[in-house]
């Protein structure tokens, strides 16, 4: 009979307690006639059109230091593509930034210029505002009553839309590997991508919590033109040639 080395023991529950956690559970089938109405929740957190919104931000990273923004976003889900801004209560851009194809830092001031900040605030935006994928590649019903939609993305991730009783409503993105590494929790949208309060959570080596309250929302037409989100009334575009971090583009 073999027998496992003990040194080895601790190492073989901890792969255990690893899979366990990492693992999606299967969804349980629901009646056909559901899908239409269970489809139709999963969009209900993103926005159905191009949108300028502005929300107050509080940050709170793991030390517990917390910090506090106004944000602008103009963003369209058609195209995927939006122009955010971050700024202090006083007016002063902190960050500014476009995302189309590539993404674009026109500005970015300590300690909001590192590469890593960019590409982690634009994976936020996609996730809280824009739909994951026209449909599901399942949806039933999965913990504590839940009604779930998940997508798969092209990059081999994987999101989830939650429905939970009660008038919550989650996103969470997993990896290749089925880890949690985003989280998005608001109550119940009355409006489809209107929800008055926001929480992002990221887990892994940038791990913190954005918490977004929506101050005014405006539907914009595809005539609208490419408004700066960042833009204070008052002031013109920077221009992205010059200044600290301005005309950065991120593969």
């Amino acid at each position: 009979m073999n027998v496992m080395p003990r040194r080895l023991f601790p190492l073989f529950l901890l792969l255990l307690t690893v899979g366990a956690c990492t693992g999606l559970k299967p969804l349980t089938p629901l009646d056909p006639a559901r899908k239409s109405a269970v489809l139709e929740g999963c969009r209900r957190p993103f926005l159905p059109g191009k949108y300028r919104l502005v929300h107050a931000l509080e940050t709170v990273m793991p030390d517990g230091a917390k910090g506090t923004a106004v944000g602008m976003l103009v963003a369209d889900p058609r195209t995927r593509g939006f122009r955010t801004a971050l700024m202090t209560i006083e007016g002063f851009v902190l960050f500014d930034a476009e995302a189309g194809e590539t993404l674009t830092v026109h500005r970015a001031v300590p300690p909001c210029d590192a590469p890593a900040f960019a590409e982690a605030l634009a994976e936020d935006i996609r996730l809280a505002f824009f739909p994951p994928g026209e449909a599901p590649t399942a949806w039933g019903e999965g913990e504590a009553g839940a009604l779930i939609c998940r997508f798969e993305r092209a990059d081999g991730r994987l999101v989830e839309v939650l429905t939970f009783k009660g008038g919550v409503m989650a996103i969470r993105l997993y990896g290749t590997g089925q880890e949690l590494l985003k989280r998005v929790k608001m109550p119940l949208p009355e409006r489809p991508g209107l929800a008055d309060t926001l929480e992002i959570q990221s887990s892994g080596w940038l791990s913190y919590t954005l918490r977004l309250r929506l101050l005014e929302s405006e539907a914009l037409g595809d005539d609208s033109g490419p408004t700066p989100a960042g833009t204070p009334p008052g002031e013109e575009p920077s221009d992205p040639g010059s200044g600290n971090g301005k005309g950065k583009r991120i593969p």
